[in-house]
């Protein structure tokens, strides 16, 4: 790597990088189930730091991810990532249980046994609720978005359009938080990332 290139550029392309590989794991984890590096790294929020390979996305995109200290993993995360470096630590979590889980899967598959094949069917059935419950989640927002719509096309001043548009978005992404990771966020080219608080879902089921 050339000296010339700074540490920022360099480093929002690898968290950029890492979060792709997390997402990865979390939907194909029996590709990863072999990798002891990463099963390693997963392990806490410094080892994902020092991880350091190179991933390439499905459109084609390589991304070097180069080990740096946690402080900076967390500063590029919240300043280039949706949901900056919470979500992404959300992920590592959900990474290591998928790993774990196909790990089992896999050993109780291998042996071919009546309960083997009882406990994939579970694992699917429980995947299959999950995938159902976020396209729930998912429907709601996109009906909630349009009632918002209206609300902002029709206020009165500039003020109200604005707090009407923050509104809209905490509401957005307290629906989705409840959903299963990457669609648990809201991931915007133009906007910082998000706090890591979250609006109580609760405030938006009394209407």
């Amino acid at each position: 790597m050339s000296q010339g290139i700074s540490l920022a550029a360099r480093a929002i392309p690898a968290v950029r990088g890492l979060h792709f590989l997390l997402i990865h794991v979390i939907k194909r984890p029996q590709q990863h189930c072999g990798d002891e590096d990463l099963k390693n790294a997963l392990k806490s929020q410094g080892g994902i730091a020092k991880l350091d390979r190179e991933v390439t996305n499905d459109s084609g995109e390589t991304f070097k991810i180069f080990p740096m200290s946690l402080n900076s993993l967390k500063a590029y995360a919240d300043s280039n990532l949706p949901g900056g470096f919470k979500a992404l630590n959300d992920l590592r979590l959900k990474a290591g249980e998928a790993l774990a889980l196909a790990e089992k899967r896999e050993e109780r598959a291998n042996k071919r046994s009546r309960s083997g094949l009882a406990l994939k069917v579970a694992e699917l059935e429980h995947e299959l609720l999950m995938h159902r419950q976020t396209n729930m989640l998912l429907l709601k927002a996109l009906t909630e978005s349009h009632d918002w719509f209206f609300n902002i096309r029709d206020a009165s001043d500039a003020a109200h359009r604005e707090k009407f548009t923050l509104d809209a978005t905490d509401n957005l992404r307290a629906i989705l938080s409840m959903a299963m990771p990457p669609f648990n966020t809201i991931e915007t080219a133009h906007t910082p990332a998000p706090s890591a608080e979250v609006a109580n879902i609760n405030d938006y089921r009394k209407g």
